[in-house]
């Protein structure tokens, strides 16, 4: 059960910063529109991690300060 839960938490963890990263248009969507491709914009990359840090630090999500980083370049890295 406790691995389901981290699995869970984890999935939670990408969605909201994948949410986050194509706010901020650090993520896009391909030309054939099927998959999400990193921008490479520097300031967008740092918004991201300003933004998941405070989604973090206001309990929006789970996780320690290495799993949002960690969770942070795994989306960026699309």
């Amino acid at each position: 059960m406790a691995a389901k839960n981290v699995f869970d938490e984890h999935k939670d963890r990408v969605a909201i910063i994948t949410a986050i990263a194509t706010e901020v248009k650090a993520l896009t969507l391909s030309e054939s529109g099927d998959e999400m491709v990193s921008t490479t914009d520097p300031n967008a990359e740092k918004l991201v991690y300003a933004m998941a840090y405070q989604a973090w630090a206001d309990c929006k999500i789970e996780g320690t300060a290495d799993d949002i980083f960690e969770t942070v370049q795994e989306v960026l890295d699309l």
